[in-house]
């Protein structure tokens, strides 16, 4: 029986084998890594093989147990407790019909045969040290010096969880230029006051004349910059080698990303770009309401309709945008009427006269309709305005109006300047410019009615 107990171990470790083997192989093939799943298992086939390899030993050992080659067992005489015991009077003992390693196997395969003789015979086991005075044997664990440098913590490196940032929902519904290079501003003319034209009333008399007056809309160009210092020794012994500066770079594009989302919407002017919000010559519309809601005289609805008009009023085309922050969406979706019935509905209910439409469960950046424009949820709108530093505004924008220029984003590593202190320096860089080309595009809904909402 052992002889057929070799050879099913040593099949087993054949078959795991070429298993390992040819998964290496089709990655050398195309001399590319293995990819997670080939790497998966690659690694369990060769897990495989080492326990395969572990029962070889225990079974050698047995053997030699059995041929007096090894600490004798309890029955023998000698009891020691670092010994493998293979060995009892009442199931397993020197040639006998029986082998321990053998229902050890045929255990895990559902013999239960062979697991009732594992059974009786560590009942029996146990009672043989009770017998000898042994009242305790030392078991091991997973804790460190107890057995757990053999269960070693396993890291998901491929599967990090990056750090949270907002996007850039409301940057990405401007219109995006190429930042032209060469230049640290950017001049756009523009025609301050215009021509005139009147009724000519008596014939051969002179006719209007107005000279237009012209200014320049200004867009300097700033640059948005971050780096990350990291040992030579992380960038070459990590199991990340090779992958943890793309992810420092990764994070860095990251919040790039984030700074220029920010800057679109809440630049001061001062150092940086004037945002949506703080844009001078915008129309300003006031929600003040003890008691907010959606619908109702002089409620939500009204001051967002009130806004678009304002648009259309001042620059004689139409909004093309309502953003809000996330909050305020989520708060407005579960508004009902004096009916009980939700004012705004998802698109897949084929809504009828409802106030608004919610078409996607997106966290950020277009999530449904309002007057027929979209509605851009944007988690960079500020929420900490007003006099108690708890509203956040609204707002209605013509977002083509608005131009923002950005370069290619860079993304380097360098040794130099750290070589002497065995470092990398991990950087991301890039300019942009914003130009708002007319803040009549704009309209602000701000007010008490817009405190932290209530769900």
């Amino acid at each position: 029986m052992a002889n057929a107990v070799d050879q099913m171990l040593h099949d087993q470790f054949t078959n795991a084998e070429e298993r390992r083997d040819a998964i290496s192989a089709a990655a050398d093939k195309h001399n590319r890594s293995m990819s997670k799943t080939e790497q998966a298992n690659w690694d369990a086939a060769d897990f495989e093989l080492d326990a395969i390899k572990l029962k070889q030993q225990v079974i050698q050992t047995e053997k030699e147990e059995r041929w007096g080659n090894a600490p004798k067992s309890v029955n023998s005489g000698t009891f020691n407790p670092g010994g493998i015991h293979t060995s009892d009077a009442g199931i397993y003992v020197q040639n006998g019909r029986e082998s321990y390693f053998k229902d050890l196997l045929e255990s895990r395969s559902g013999d239960s045969g062979a697991r009732e003789r594992l059974n009786r015979h560590s009942r029996q086991f146990n009672d043989t040290l009770a017998q000898k005075g042994i009242k305790e044997l030392r078991a091991i664990n997973t804790s460190a010096g107890s057995g757990g440098e053999f269960a070693p913590p396993l890291w998901l490196i491929d599967d990090y969880v990056a750090a949270l940032r907002p996007a850039r929902a409301t940057a990405d519904i401007l219109t995006k230029l190429e930042l032209p290079a060469g230049t640290d501003i950017i001049n756009i003319p523009k025609v301050n006051t215009g021509t005139a034209t009147s009724l000519q009333v008596t014939q051969n008399t002179g006719i209007q004349q107005t000279d237009l007056t012209s200014t320049t809309v200004p867009a300097s160009v700033y640059t948005i910059a971050g780096g990350q210092v990291l040992s030579l020794q992380l960038f070459d012994q990590s199991p990340m080698a090779g992958t943890i500066d793309r992810v420092i770079l990764g994070d860095l594009i990251a919040d790039y990303a984030r700074q220029v989302g920010n800057l679109v919407l809440n630049g001061t002017g001062t150092n940086q770009p004037y945002g949506l919000l703080n844009l001078p010559g915008t129309t300003a519309v006031t929600y003040t309401d003890a008691s907010p809601a959606f619908m109702g005289a002089g409620k939500l609805y009204s001051k967002i309709g009130q806004a678009v008009q304002a648009v259309q009023t001042a620059r004689f085309l139409s909004p093309t945008h309502i953003v809000m922050h996330p909050r305020r969406w989520a708060w407005a979706a579960v508004q009902v009427d004096g009916a009980n019935r939700a004012v705004i509905l998802p698109a897949a209910g084929g809504p009828l006269n409802a106030s608004g439409i919610s078409s996607t469960g997106a966290a950020q950046g277009v999530v449904g309709e309002m007057f027929g424009l979209p509605v851009v949820i944007d988690p960079n709108v500020p929420t900490n305005l007003g006099a108690g530093s708890n509203q956040d505004p609204i707002l209605i924008v013509k977002a083509d109006d608005s131009w923002l220029y950005e370069s290619s984003i860079r993304a380097e590593v360098f040794p130099q300047t750290y070589a002497n202190q065995n470092s990398l320096y991990a950087r991301v860089y890039n300019y942009m410019a914003l130009a708002h080309r007319l803040p009549q595009s704009v309209a602000v809904i701000n007010g008490t009615g817009l405190i932290a909402p209530t769900f």
